[in-house]
């Protein structure tokens, strides 16, 4: 009896020391699709940047977890973010672990130079590898891929120009610390 207690101990230990209160950054790059319309007439261009992301999360067991982030993205000429929460599932029990997530948000675009204020939901997924140095240290890679609703109408020499933006993609690295 008092085997079967230790060991049922001893895997409590180990189960909690997989879960806890984690935080991340990672830097990448960040491309979105604009798509302007007026008067029947529809024009399309792209624009990437650099894009930081900081995020605290959760992990609830060495393979799932869950985060909130903040995303800041670097735009010619006005300013862009996007946050909100994701879950990711990593794969295996090694070091090295694969993932996939999803994630949803809130984004927000603005462009200087026509008063833009270009904003709406944002919903997609993620996949990446992670490679834990530690228990408390990893580091990741992986993509983004997100479709939107974000827009905003603006006047621009008296017509009406309806700007949509998806969908969004960022390639990623970054690092996380568990506490």
């Amino acid at each position: 009896m008092k085997k079967i207690a230790l060991a049922v101990l001893l895997a409590t230990g180990l189960m909690a020391a997989d879960s806890g209160v984690y935080v991340g950054v990672d830097l990448g790059n960040t491309k979105f699709d604009i798509e302007a319309s007026a008067a029947g007439v529809t024009a399309g261009d792209s624009d990437s940047g650099g894009s930081q992301t900081l995020k605290v999360g959760y992990y609830f067991d060495a393979n799932s977890r869950t985060s909130v982030y903040y995303q800041n993205i670097n735009v010619d000429g006005g300013d862009a973010a996007n946050y909100g929460i994701g879950y990711d599932y990593l794969i295996g029990s090694s070091a090295i672990k694969p993932f996939v997530g999803g994630i949803i948000g809130y984004g927000t675009a603005t462009d200087d130079s026509i008063n833009a204020d270009i904003s709406g939901l944002t919903f997609g997924g993620q996949v990446g590898v992670n490679y834990a140095f530690n228990e408390n240290f990893s580091a990741e890679a992986g993509y983004r891929y997100m479709k939107s609703n974000m827009d905003d109408t603006v006047t621009v020499s008296g017509v009406d120009v309806k700007l949509e933006i998806d969908p969004i993609s960022n390639w990623f690295i970054g690092v996380n610390y568990k506490f």
